[in-house]
């Protein structure tokens, strides 16, 4: 059974709202109010659908007073003025704060009043039934939404303790480096934020820059721990181990081979940002910027920023590291290998923000020396 909507009749003149009352209350339940006050009381104890409103009443409130007042409180109920004031300003008035319809008094066919007061009354269904669907979309959405980042933070979770894993894998192929692997991490982040000011993009690049020589898990160790100068051969096959890194980081989650110029992070989702940016790192932080490096011999720009960030840390690190076929450098030796090598090997721009960071970069050496980590290993050992 349908329940029939209600209209307010409010008019200071009670013959004009017992007419009125006798015209609707065949269709509809009809309630009278003969001052603004009074109006807005029924409103707050009984749903409203409609209120017919007289403009000129006596009392501190008018009709255009009660619309605007009743409008803010009840914004889904319609409004009707029906008034024998006919100056044409008011009527524009009337139209500019959104009311359904203006009749005049007296009013001329019941007819065509009866059609009018349904018209409005069908607009208002129209306008709810559009305002409600757009809330449950808006809803919908926001549900969506939440889902969404819930399920990308769970898989950029999951992915990110996957990179510690391979990180630890790539540490243990390469004992002697140490801690190399944190070192390069350390001082690519503070790189990658005094460059770009980007706490993300730092993050991305403190948790992808480890595995920068993930490939080498594909090196004979015959090559990878060699004491001495590798022969032409074996420096050949050293190499892979960028192509083999990008390999072993890209086949599982980011499909098939991508070209190295290809490569758009700002329209990749979040939670493959991370892995894509380990495989830029993987594949091409042995590129030089002047394009003598290798595997691609990628130029400038061509070469993605964060592999650029890393090639920097990582030739730094390595300079100064003693390894089985070299004694370590000095730091000024090293820092001044940097700045010989600006738009050579290295990103110029790059080189010179390193540098300027000099004394945070030390402090990240001295804290996590090598010395330091070989002694905790040898204690688990001998434990």
């Amino acid at each position: 059974m349908d329940v029939k909507q209600q209209i307010l009749i409010l008019d200071d003149d009670e013959y004009i709202r017992d007419m009125l009352d006798s015209v609707l209350s065949s269709n509809y339940l009809v309630l009278q109010a003969e001052d603004g006050d009074m109006a807005l009381n029924l409103m707050q104890s009984v749903k409203v659908d409609l209120v017919l409103v007289d403009l000129i009443m006596p009392g501190k409130m008018s009709g255009f007073d009660f619309i605007r007042e009743a409008s803010k409180r009840f914004p889904d109920t319609a409004y009707v003025i029906v008034s024998g004031n006919q100056d044409m300003q008011k009527t524009i008035e009337a139209i500019h704060i959104g009311i359904g319809d203006y009749i005049q008094k007296p009013i001329k066919g019941i007819s065509d009043f009866r059609l009018k007061i349904k018209n409005v009354l069908e607009k208002r269904e129209l306008i709810l039934e559009n305002n409600n669907y757009r809330k449950h979309l808006k809803d919908l959405v926001r549900q969506r939404t939440a889902e969404l980042e819930e399920r990308n933070r769970e898989l950029l979770e999951s992915r990110s303790r996957l990179v510690g894993i391979l990180s630890k894998a790539a540490e243990y192929k390469d004992f002697e480096t140490g801690q190399h692997f944190i070192r390069v991490s350390k001082y690519s982040t503070l790189l990658a934020q005094s460059h770009r000011n980007n706490s993300l993009f730092a993050r991305e690049i403190q948790m992808a820059s480890p595995l920068h020589d993930i490939g080498k898990i594909g090196i004979p160790e015959s090559i990878l721990l060699k004491r001495g100068k590798l022969s032409s051969k074996e420096y050949r096959e050293m190499q892979k181990h960028t192509l083999y890194g990008g390999e072993i980081l890209s086949s599982q989650f980011l499909g098939s081979f991508i070209s190295p110029l290809d490569f758009e992070t700002d329209n990749l989702p979040l939670t493959d940002r991370l892995l894509e940016c380990a495989v830029n790192i993987a594949r091409f932080h042995h590129e030089n910027f002047d394009g003598s490096g290798y595997p691609y011999r990628l130029i400038g720009d061509e070469i993605p920023l964060e592999a650029r960030i890393v090639s920097i840390a990582d030739v730094f690190d390595a300079l100064g590291s003693s390894r089985p076929y070299k004694e370590s450098w000095t730091d000024e030796e090293c820092f001044a290998y940097l700045e010989e090598q600006k738009g050579r090997k290295f990103d110029p721009e790059l080189v010179e923000v390193f540098l300027d960071n000099r004394d945070e970069i030390l402090s990240i050496k001295e804290k996590f020396h090598d010395d330091q980590f070989l002694s905790k290993k040898t204690d688990l050992k001998v434990s």
